[in-house]
């Protein structure tokens, strides 16, 4: 396998956890420990361009202030989650002439962007609060793109992340933040009921590894495209709600002529989620 690009600025992709309780459940304390010893990787970056899997569009949306504050994306679960998942801050500015010049990127790539004035969501704070504790690099957070079909999306959002890769070489990290796996109902049973995740996804988690390890960009990207191919994909992400795979997908196709390596993983109640490098 190629090693990664040092001469560029990273690209990575995330799994975030279970929405807030990362940064609050005692028995995660090995997830905080994961992601906060890969902070390094983003030193000396100028900023970073964040896609999350809690923001789906039709065409990309790009966070345009400068001071975005946060936003509670779980905002309609306050009954039942603790106060001090309202309660997190985490200070990094946005950059707005960033915003513009990437939108000017897209629309050149064929998308028709959309500015707007929106806060970070959990898919950005959550990993951020333990990599980069400092708030010391502005980002621009974008959307996923949502396409008719699973396949669509998977299109969509790799031609998402070739249109914003050479974004990279002006010292600017691409991120996506979602998850390798992502069952909603599965992982809620698993936190609240303590239950274990059904088996069977991780043979999914070698196909996402061997894919994203393909150093020419067009074949990793048909090899991408042919995920659905696989019957532990459903296992990983259920139909019609493969969201938080999308990330992935962007970071992908920012990877450029690079494999892609996943730098660690996570597994919780049975439920694995990775971490790669481009």
């Amino acid at each position: 396998m190629t090693a990664v690009d040092d001469k560029r600025a990273p690209c990575l992709f995330i799994s975030h956890g279970t929405g807030p309780f990362p940064l609050l459940d005692p028995e995660q304390q090995a997830f905080r420990e994961m992601l906060r010893k890969h902070g390094s990787k983003l030193d000396g970056v100028k900023g970073i361009l964040f896609f999350s899997a809690h923001w789906e569009t039709k065409q990309p949306h790009i966070t345009m202030g400068d001071e975005p504050g946060l936003y509670y994306d779980y905002e309609d679960q306050r009954a039942v989650l603790p106060k001090e998942a309202f309660e997190f801050q985490y200070a990094a500015k946005g950059d707005s002439q960033l915003a513009i010049q990437i939108a000017a990127q897209l629309r050149h790539r064929g998308f028709k962007p959309v500015l707007e004035s929106r806060g970070f969501d959990h898919a950005v704070y959550v990993p951020m609060i333990l990599m980069r504790p400092q708030a010391d690099i502005p980002i621009v957070q974008m959307s996923v793109l949502r396409g008719e079909t699973d396949i669509e999306s998977t299109e969509l959002n790799i031609q998402l992340g070739q249109a914003v890769e050479s974004f990279r070489d002006r010292g600017y990290a691409v991120i996506g933040s979602g998850g390798s796996y992502h069952d909603f109902q599965a992982i809620a049973k698993a936190y609240f009921e303590n239950k274990i995740v059904p088996a069977g996804s991780s043979a999914f988690e070698d196909f996402l590894e061997s894919a994203a390890s393909i150093q020419d960009p067009k074949a990793r990207a048909k090899a991408l495209l042919g995920w659905r191919s696989h019957a532990s994909s459903y296992l990983a992400h259920v139909e019609g709600s493969s969201e938080h795979l999308m990330p992935f997908m962007v970071a992908a196709g920012s990877g450029g002529g690079h494999g892609g390596v996943k730098f660690d993983m996570y597994t919780y109640k049975g439920a694995t989620m990775s971490q790669y490098i481009w």
